[in-house]
C-alpha cells in the first residue's frame, strides 16, 4: 500500500439565512419599547434612514380610550410625574446607624446585616455562617442583634417570623404566657389547626381567637413599608376594540409602516451613476431599505397572529375566563401558515390591551385537558377558575372535598378525576378540605 496525497472534490449543500431574514427574526422578539430603541439607534447611525412625523396617522398611532371598567388608556398617564420618591429600607436603617450608640465593630456588623436583609427586613444568612465569615463570637453577634432590634420599623433584623412578631408585641408590652406559647407554635397556626392550639395553650376557642387577633395586628413584613418597588411599565403592542355592533377590531399601538422612509434628499445622489460605486451611500441605502422592510414584516406578522388569536378566544373576550379555549402554538402556526418558531418569537414579551384587561399574548395560549366523558378538551385556566369559584362559595357547614368538587364540576360539563382536582387546587395554593374545615371548628 502506497502513501501519498490526493485531491478529493466534495459537494455539500448548506442553508444560511440572509441578513434580511436574520433582522426580521431579531425584530420579532422585540416589544414596542425595544423596537423604538432599535429604530432610534439605527436613525442615529444611518443618515439615509429618517422618521417622518408628517406621515404619521394619528388614528393608528395613538391608543384610543376603551370605555369599560377593565381597561385604562395606556398613553394618557403621566408616568414620570406620578412617581413619588420614598426611602428604601436600607437608606432608612443606615440613617439610624449613623446616630446609633454603637462602637466601630458593632457598626461594621450592622452595616453587613443591613446589606443582607431581604425586602421584608429579615436576615437572610445563618447566624453561624455570619460569625465564621466575619470572625466574631456568637456572644458579640447576639449582643449587637439585640441592639439592632431597637431600630425602626420594629421587627427588622429578625431571623424568623416568630421573632419578628415577638419584638412587636413586646414593644407594646402585650407578651404573656399564652401569647408566648402561641408564638412558639406559629407553624400550627399557619395550618389553621385551632383544635391542637387550644389544647397546647389551654384555652377555649373564643379565647384563642382573641389571641390570634392580637397577632394579626402585627406586621409580619415590616420592611415592605420602606422598600421601593421596581416600576414596571406595561405598554401594549396591540389594542383590541369592540365597536357598537359587537365586532372586534385589531390595531397596532405604534404604526411603523409609514414612519420610516429613506431620506429623499439623497435621491439625486443615488440616481447619479457616478455615485453608484460610492460604498458609504450604497451600504447605508441598502441597510435603510432592509430595516424598513423588516419592520414592516414584523408588523404584518404580529397583526396576522393577533387576529387569529382573537378569533380563537372570542368567547373569552365576551364571557370571561370560564370560556377560555385550549390553544397552542401549533394550531396558530397551521392556520396562519407560519412556522411555529415564528409564532413563538412573536408572542414573547408582547402585550394585548383588551376589554378584559392588558394581557400577555402568551396568556391566550392554554393547555387543554381531556374530558373523560366527552371527546373534547377543556382549558386548564377554565377548570382552575371553576374550582376557585366553588371553594369561594363554600360554607362552614358544607366544606367541599375534592370528590364533591368533581360532582359539582359535572354541571359545567367538566368531567375530570379527583386527583386532577387536587392538582389544580394545589396549583391555586388552596388547602385540602380537612385543613379548611379547621378554620370553622
Amino acid at each position: 500500500m502506497s502513501l501519498g496525497l490526493t485531491n478529493i472534490q466534495k459537494v455539500s449543500l448548506t442553508q444560511s439565512l440572509s441578513p434580511q431574514i436574520q433582522l426580521t427574526i431579531k425584530l420579532l422578539k422585540l416589544n414596542n419599547l425595544e423596537l423604538e430603541d432599535f429604530i432610534q439607534k439605527k436613525i442615529e447611525e444611518n443618515p439615509l434612514l429618517i422618521q417622518n412625523d408628517n406621515l404619521k396617522d394619528p388614528a393608528e398611532t395613538r391608543t384610543s380610550k376603551i370605555d369599560d371598567k377593565f381597561t385604562k388608556n395606556t398613553t394618557d398617564i403621566d408616568l414620570i410625574n406620578n412617581i413619588n420618591y420614598s426611602k428604601s429600607l436600607r437608606e432608612h436603617l443606615l440613617e439610624q446607624l449613623i446616630i446609633a450608640n454603637l462602637d466601630n465593630m458593632e457598626k461594621i456588623l450592622a452595616t453587613y446585616l443591613i446589606n443582607i436583609l431581604d425586602e421584608a427586613g429579615y436576615i437572610t444568612e445563618d447566624d453561624n455562617f455570619i460569625c465564621n465569615k466575619l470572625g466574631i463570637s456568637s456572644e458579640f453577634y447576639t449582643k449587637t442583634i439585640n441592639k439592632l432590634h431597637c431600630f425602626e420599623p420594629t421587627g427588622v433584623f429578625s431571623r424568623n417570623l416568630r421573632e419578628c412578631l415577638f419584638l412587636q408585641l413586646n414593644e407594646k408590652k402585650l407578651v404573656d404566657e399564652k401569647l408566648s406559647i402561641l408564638l412558639s407554635n406559629i407553624e400550627i397556626l399557619a395550618d389553621d389547626n385551632y383544635v391542637e392550639l387550644c389544647q397546647k395553650i389551654g384555652v377555649r376557642k373564643d379565647e384563642l381567637f382573641k389571641l390570634i387577633n392580637i397577632i394579626r395586628k402585627c406586621n409580619p413584613k415590616p420592611g415592605l413599608n420602606f422598600s421601593r418597588d421596581i416600576l414596571e411599565v406595561i405598554v401594549p403592542d396591540i389594542i383590541i376594540h369592540k365597536n357598537p355592533s359587537g365586532v372586534y377590531t385589531i390595531q397596532l399601538v405604534k404604526n411603523f409602516f409609514n414612519n420610516l422612509i429613506v431620506d429623499e434628499s439623497y435621491k439625486s445622489i443615488l440616481d447619479n451613476k457616478r455615485n453608484k460605486h460610492n460604498e458609504f451611500i450604497t451600504s447605508h441605502y441598502n441597510e435603510a431599505k432592509m430595516v424598513i422592510n423588516s419592520v414592516a414584516q414584523r408588523q404584518r406578522t404580529l397583526l396576522r397572529i393577533a387576529n387569529e388569536i382573537i378569533i380563537q378566544q372570542r368567547d373569552f373576550l365576551e364571557y370571561g375566563i370560564n370560556y377560555m379555549k385550549p390553544l397552542n402554538l401549533e394550531k396558530i402556526a397551521k392556520i396562519t401558515n407560519l412556522h411555529i418558531s415564528t409564532i413563538s418569537r412573536s408572542v414573547q414579551n408582547k402585550f394585548i390591551e383588551t376589554p378584559r384587561g392588558t394581557l400577555e399574548m402568551k396568556y391566550f395560549f392554554d393547555k387543554g385537558f381531556s374530558n373523560i366523558m366527552q371527546d373534547e378538551q377543556i382549558s386548564s385556566k377554565s377548570i382552575e377558575n371553576r374550582i376557585k369559584e366553588l371553594i369561594k362559595k363554600e360554607t362552614p357547614q358544607n366544606i367541599l372535598s375534592d370528590d364533591k368538587i368533581v360532582k359539582l364540576l359535572e354541571k359545567y360539563d367538566i368531567n375530570i378525576a379527583r386527583r386532577t382536582v387536587a392538582k389544580y387546587r394545589t396549583r391555586l395554593n388552596i388547602q385540602p378540605s380537612s385543613k379548611r374545615k379547621n378554620k370553622y371548628i
